[in-house]
């Protein structure tokens, strides 16, 4: 009897030892759970250096900029010169710009000029400027008026700004791809209506 109780308590013993093993093995891996789950949602958390620049620029919050891919371009296009008829980073004009955009970040050939982007009939032309949303077309001229010939073409970003390579010289003091306020001469002036154009990429969200 006494053999009988020495063997079932050394029993008891070697189950709690393992049962204790197994719940330090299932805590640790928790714990390492736990800390995986923390980086990947400060990661989600984190703004970009991208974010917080145009945020700052759009005068919008960095989280507001959740298109990165569209200001990834927009900033290797950054202060680009104006060129008429200009395709590259050497020279590029507004046109060839709205169309690199849309086929770079958005995975849709649009036509090549001003004028035809205006005609298209996929672009869904409008007046109110309250209407814009990021990823809109805005078109120009000197009138500001859709009886003319349309001048100049630009991108909507929020916030009443736009993208745009413009022979007009910013406040940078330069020329070419730059962001502007729609809402400042000459440009409130030359408005001639917005554009949506069909997108074509999933992966691109816009504000």
């Amino acid at each position: 009897m006494n053999t009988l109780y020495k063997t079932f308590f050394l029993f008891i013993i070697i189950v709690g030892a393992m049962s204790c093993g197994g719940s330090k093995k299932a805590e640790q891996e928790a714990l390492a759970q736990a800390r995986r789950d923390s980086i990947a949602l400060a990661k989600q958390n984190a703004v970009l250096p991208i974010q917080k620049k145009y945020g700052a620029i759009l005068g919008i919050p960095p989280k507001e900029i959740n298109n990165v891919p569209l200001f990834e371009f927009i900033d290797d296009w950054m202060n680009a010169p104006y060129k008429l008829g200009g395709n590259t980073k050497q020279g590029i004009d507004c046109s060839y710009f709205t169309q690199y955009i849309f086929h770079d970040v958005y995975g849709n050939l649009i036509e090549r000029t001003a004028q035809k982007q205006f005609d298209a009939p996929d672009t869904n032309k409008f007046k109110g400027q309250h209407n814009l949303k990021q990823g809109d077309l805005i078109f120009f001229n000197n009138k500001g008026s859709e009886f003319r010939e349309i001048t100049h073409v630009g991108f909507y970003l929020g916030n009443n700004r736009f993208v745009h390579s413009t022979s007009r010289r910013g406040n940078s003091g330069g020329n070419g791809v730059q962001i502007s306020d729609l809402t400042k001469q000459p440009w409130q002036r030359m408005f001639v209506a917005g554009g949506k154009k069909p997108k074509f990429s999933n992966n691109t969200p816009e504000n």
